[in-house]
């Protein structure tokens, strides 16, 4: 289910199990609904959602959000949403600039979605209900 992003990220926030869940879980969502109108693409598996009682946040599980913005768009729209950043383990972790850039590309791309699949043309007539 669609989450509103936080786009407003600054330096002193903190990155906290629900903001990884709702990224994580709006990505899923972009997918699902690109597949609505769009031929499969390539997707990395986020696995499930994080609970207080995980130990943390992996550079893996972050990269995986990086890349799979990159595989949405070139799935769907081109869009530039800005230069993908890779995490390691042991090192800087993402940073409020980031978390704002992954979630201001996942609300453009959505909302192009939702407004792509609310404007289809369709065709209102019944099929085989009746002569002819």
């Amino acid at each position: 289910m669609w989450q509103q992003p936080k786009t407003n990220w600054q330096a002193g926030d903190f990155f906290n199990i629900e903001d990884y869940n709702r990224i994580k879980g709006n990505l899923n969502e972009i997918r699902s609904q690109a597949l609505l109108l769009w031929p499969d693409f390539e997707f990395e598996e986020m696995g499930s959602d994080k609970t207080y009682e995980d130990y943390g946040f992996y550079a893996d599980e972050i990269n995986r959000f990086e890349v799979n913005v990159e595989h949405i768009c070139s799935g769907t729209y081109p869009f530039p949403v800005g230069e993908r950043q890779t995490f390691y383990d042991n090192q800087s972790f993402i940073d409020w600039k980031e978390l704002n850039r992954i979630e201001a590309a996942s609300r453009l791309i959505y909302s192009n979605i939702q407004s792509r699949y609310s404007g289809r043309k369709t065709l209102s007539l019944i099929l085989n209900g009746g002569a002819f």
